[in-house]
């Protein structure tokens, strides 16, 4: 589709301001602080109003409470290496998340259809300065998280080469993005260097290299989460972060693998559990 698909009569306000990726000088910045910080950032991305329908529509789905046990490649593991290895050490995590189907089926599709704007992925593979493909993952190429206090989020490595957030609350405290820029030289899980970051940050609570981004609501983040260690860390107090993912791939049909869609249940429909915002199972 050539821009957004909601039409142009619609009543529906703006949602992002799109006349920010028309400018080269905002171009010029945000791909060099890719390049040389590991994530660009965006402030003011989506208008006031934005905001507010994205949280209203992200806020009506169900969403699914994900529980994992696995290690920092979302899996559980590798027999090939000792038990002690950073490849297998595993780790607890929880988190909330309304997946595309549910996105989907909201009235207008919001989340979704900036996702689906041409101009999103024009503007990103010009950053990342390569052709980037939006994933075909069926649930996890465009989905909501929902942080509460009570959560865990892990740190990871993404399958998906590319990823972009569009911050839409934040709790009253914590919740910044954690990573260390840059640091697993290729996607493999056997990367060397993958596993000397998650030995040093995991294992042995070294957070030397960690970078933290305290993104405010409206700001668009992008950053390669395959190359990338990365994280959203604990919340504090009783508001929801709110954010949307948008994920990338470098290849023409890219989705995540089976194993990474079970560790990561980012839809009521695929899991094991349903819980809408009353709490009521």
């Amino acid at each position: 589709m050539s821009q957004s698909n909601i039409p142009s009569e619609s009543p529906i306000p703006a949602l992002v301001n799109w006349s920010l990726f028309d400018d080269p000088s905002i171009v010029q910045q945000c791909r060099d602080a890719l390049r040389n910080d590991g994530a660009m950032k965006i402030p003011n991305f989506a208008t006031s109003d934005g905001l507010n329908l994205l949280k209203d529509e992200i806020q009506s789905c169900p969403y699914n409470e994900s529980k994992q046990h696995y290690t920092a490649w979302q899996d559980q593991g590798d027999a090939r290496y000792p038990s002690n290895h950073p490849r297998n050490y595993k780790m607890h995590s929880s988190a909330g998340f309304v997946g595309r189907k549910s996105l989907q089926q909201t009235q207008k599709h919001l989340g979704v259809s900036i996702y689906e704007d041409d101009r999103m992925i024009q503007f990103l593979s010009s950053v990342a300065n390569k052709q980037l493909y939006r994933s075909e993952d069926a649930n996890g190429s465009v989905y909501s998280y929902r942080i509460t206090s009570h959560h865990d989020p892990p740190w990871h490595f993404d399958e998906s080469p590319y990823t972009a957030i569009l911050y839409l609350q934040n709790s009253e405290g914590g919740g910044e993005f954690d990573f260390v820029p840059w640091c697993r030289p290729s996607q493999s899980k056997d990367d060397i260097k993958g596993h000397e970051i998650v030995r040093q940050v995991l294992m042995e609570g070294n957070t030397d290299e960690v970078r933290h981004i305290a993104a405010e609501p409206g700001e668009l983040i992008f950053f390669s989460g395959a190359h990338s260690f990365h994280r959203a860390a604990p919340v504090t107090g009783p508001t929801n972060r709110l954010g949307l993912v948008l994920t990338f791939g470098e290849e023409a049909g890219f989705a995540n693998s089976r194993t990474v869609r079970d560790a990561n249940e980012w839809d009521p429909k695929d899991a094991s559990c349903l819980i809408k915002e009353d709490g009521e199972r």
